[in-house]
Order: structure tokens, then sequence, then C-alpha cells
């Protein structure tokens, strides 16, 4: 099971991320994750939004670069070790986190864990996840968040 992610890519440049997030603002979007990493020249800013599909098409019809990524979210409970539980569980089973975020869920006294694996390995993942009784994000869930 996965969610979709939206990443956009700024141009590491006074006002741009201004920009960005006004578009986001303007729109109306509701933002359920946020993210950002940066180089030199560019950042890479990365959404959960409730409405995927719409917002990436809004955002390419006004001539942002982005592209959807496919990342699996799971709910942890917000207190130390749980994110070090994650990880030793994907250690464990030898998939390979290519990144990972967190934050608190609104409404929950619970996170959000959202990370991104191979895509040869996300079912494997979400399989492993809830078969160690942690409760995987699916699109719907993101609807109450």
């Amino acid at each position: 099971m996965y969610i979709n992610q939206i990443s956009v890519f700024v141009e590491n440049k006074p006002g741009n991320l201004a920009a960005l997030t006004e578009f986001i603002a303007k729109h109306n979007i509701d933002l359920r994750a946020f993210t950002l990493v940066d180089s030199t020249d560019y950042g890479i800013v990365r959404i959960i939004v409730k409405d995927a599909f719409d917002t990436i098409t809004l955002l390419k019809d006004n001539d942002w670069i982005c592209k959807l990524t496919k990342v699996i979210g799971v709910k942890l409970p917000d207190k130390p070790g749980a994110m070090a539980t994650i990880m030793g569980i994907m250690a464990k089973n030898n998939i390979n986190v290519d990144y990972a975020y967190a934050f608190v869920a609104k409404g929950t006294t619970d996170a959000l864990m959202v990370f991104k694996v191979n895509e040869s390995e996300a079912e494997k993942a979400s399989a492993v996840l809830s078969s160690e009784g942690l409760k995987v994000i699916s699109p719907a869930d993101l609807e109450s968040m």
C-alpha cells in the first residue's frame, strides 16, 4: 500500500519558495506534509496532499516542474525510539530506505512517518510493517488527517 507524494523542483533563488507556497495557498491546497531538500542550484519540495492527481495537474499546468512518487506512510507513536523501531524492521528485512521524514499527525497523538523505498520493494515493505502490527496509511486515511 502506498500514498502519492509530489516532488516539486524549485530553483534555489530568493522568492521561489515563497512563490510555490503562495501558489499552493491561492489554490486552497491543504498540505498534509511538506519537506524541502536543497542543493546549490535547486531544491526539491516534497508534499503530500489529499488529492495528488488534481494537485500535480494544476502544478504542471502552471509550469511547475514536478513528479509523482509512491511512498509509504506509517503511523507510529509520538515517542522517542519509534523511528528506530521502524528502521530496525526495515533493516531486519533487508529493505533499503532511500529517504524519510516524519511529523505529528493532525487530530491524533500519533506521528506519521513517510519513506521511500525502491518501487520493487514497496509491497514487501508495506506487508512487513503490517505484519509487525503497524498501521500503513492508505490514500483514504489521508482524508481524516
